[in-house]
């Protein structure tokens, strides 16, 4: 059955695309009128009556449900799919006592339109006259109000209070299940970006709708059910309600068992956040500045953290420029005379220190740490090409690193690098050197038992030494510490297992690790990429 469809739109780009990119002929249907506005598409409509009518509700002249009740008025019959904004669901009511078919939320794209559309074409299809259009439209309604939800929601938390604005109303018209009073909102974000996540976008999409789940489950009861939870980009967002007596609200308590729920269901690890509470919904862009305000501590503490907000929180004014600091000068002064006197233990540590530091001062943001690394990292290339010429791949190694280092997302990631380059130059430094006996014992045990429960002390027990004394060896031979070699050579072995396309489950419990978060974890530390992205880049089918 070919249907024949006008289109009312007065947004001309809009319009134009929505019938220059669809083939309609491929589902038998005929665009019979095309019209810029609403006294154009009524008289298109009287003329030649169509069988669907897609229209904006806001045009020109006459907006789209007076061109319907107008059309109706004079005996005219069709189906209406409507395009509204989320600010028009004041037109609903009016919209279902017209028996409009369904509607579409803006933005859209023609996928979404052409699912509604042969929706509805299957209905006239089935003849089904008692099926009672108020019905269809009530379901289209519930449908889809998820949707508009998610639209009120984030505009809330981008734009203050606008004149005239009354947010109770809105509440009450859409039925969120929250009270104009005091609010606070949470933040919950994957620790890995999701380019780095051996996830399909529709895994990742399911992962995002299961978190809302998770999220809703975990928390209403904690909000006496005065609770939203929504997507904002990649990231899930809640509102809730402060219970009536503050005494009975225990947001640490909350987010641990929060944590525990997404984290034990999902299997990959999530950071939490939280506002401060603030009086009413109409402050709901300063809880979201403050919940993203929190969240930055990740950075500084590490993945897996739950962050609120507080007066105490990082400043984002800095006292002095990082390049200026006096203590991050002598910490880089100290590196260099280490590496220049081969003394590589005093550099690891040298790293620890100088991380610590930015984690414990509070003056400096993470745009500013990457930028010292980042130069730090470009003395290191200088001094390794003078000191050993042509003896590392820079151009494999260092330079990539160099183009990650503005997605860095914690100072350990950060931390990961610079250890990375110093083992190089360790390395470089000690081709014709022989390794001292009890190092090279521990490397032989590594190499044997790497796939076991191995640790420091055991390994120390096992070559006779005290784990101190091991640990301190190592340092110095190597440029590394042991669990860290242990880690990189784990690596390395399973990147062999990786392209004999193992599952990555599977790799994880042959090179010595429980758990496969654990495993891409670290492999992601030392390689820059997840476990799936290697197999991928590697691997061509």
């Amino acid at each position: 059955m070919k249907l024949k469809m006008i289109v009312a739109e007065d947004e001309q780009s809009f319009r134009e695309g929505l019938i220059a990119l669809v083939d309609w002929k491929l589902y038998d249907i005929e665009v019979t009128g095309v019209a810029e506005n609403g006294r154009q598409a009524l008289e298109m409509i009287m003329n030649n009556p169509p069988d669907l009518l897609l229209t904006d509700i806001r045009m020109p002249y006459m907006n789209g449900l007076e061109v319907i009740r107008k059309a109706k008025a004079d005996g005219v019959t069709f189906h209406t799919i409507l395009l509204t904004g989320y600010n028009e669901f004041e037109y609903a009511k009016e919209a279902i006592n017209l028996g409009v078919s369904d509607y579409l939320l803006k933005p859209c794209v023609p996928q979404d339109i052409i699912r509604v559309i042969l929706d509805v074409k299957r209905k006239i299809e089935a003849s089904a006259p008692n099926r009672p259009l108020l019905s269809e439209m009530n379901r289209a309604w519930n449908r889809n109000i998820h949707h508009l939800k998610n639209q009120i929601l984030t505009q809330w938390i981008q734009k203050p209070l606008m004149p005239l604005e009354d947010r109770s109303l809105v509440i009450r018209e859409v039925d969120l299940t929250l009270q104009p009073g005091p609010i606070e909102i949470g933040l919950i974000r994957m620790d890995t970006h999701k380019s780095h996540y051996p996830y399909s976008e529709r895994d990742l999409e399911l992962i995002r709708f299961a978190i809302l789940n998770i999220t809703n489950e975990s928390l209403t009861s904690a909000y006496d059910g005065r609770l939203e939870v929504f997507r904002h980009g990649d990231d899930i967002l809640w509102f809730g309600n402060y219970p009536t007596t503050a005494s009975e609200h225990h947001p640490e308590a909350m987010m641990k068992q929060l944590k525990i729920n997404l984290e034990s269901h999902l299997k990959l690890t999530i950071s939490l956040s939280v506002s401060s509470m603030q009086p009413s919904v109409n402050d709901a862009h300063l809880a979201y500045q403050q919940a993203l305000k929190a969240m930055e501590e990740r950075f500084y503490q590490g993945n897996g953290g739950i962050f609120f907000h507080t007066e105490m929180n990082r400043q984002t004014r800095p006292r002095t420029s990082i390049m200026d600091d006096a203590y991050l000068q002598q910490w880089e002064k100290e590196w260099f005379v280490y590496l220049q006197n081969e003394q590589y233990g005093q550099v690891v540590d040298s790293i620890a220190a100088g991380l610590d530091y930015f984690k414990e001062h509070p003056e400096y943001s993470r745009a500013e740490i990457i930028l010292r690394v980042t130069s730090l990292i470009l003395e290191l290339q200088k001094f390794a090409k003078e000191r050993y010429p042509g003896s590392i791949e820079w151009q494999d190694g260092v330079i990539n690193w160099i183009e990650k280092m503005p997605d860095m997302e914690t100072i350990d990631e950060c931390s990961s690098i610079l250890q990375k380059i110093v083992q190089c130059i360790v390395e470089a430094a000690s081709n014709h050197k022989v390794l001292h006996r009890t190092v090279h014992a521990t490397i032989e045990l590594i190499r044997n038992k790497y796939s076991t429960n191995l640790t420091l002390e055991l390994a120390a027990k096992e070559t006779f030494v005290s784990s101190s004394y091991l640990s301190s060896l190592f340092k110095q031979e190597l440029g590394v510490n042991f669990l860290d070699y242990l880690h990189q050579f784990r690596v390395e072995r399973a990147k062999d297992l990786l392209l004999e396309r193992y599952k990555i489950y599977a790799v994880a419990k042959l090179v010595g690790y429980q758990e496969e978060r654990h495993f891409s974890s670290t492999f992601k530390k030392w390689t820059g990429l997840t476990p799936r992205q290697y197999q991928k880049s590697h691997i061509h089918v």
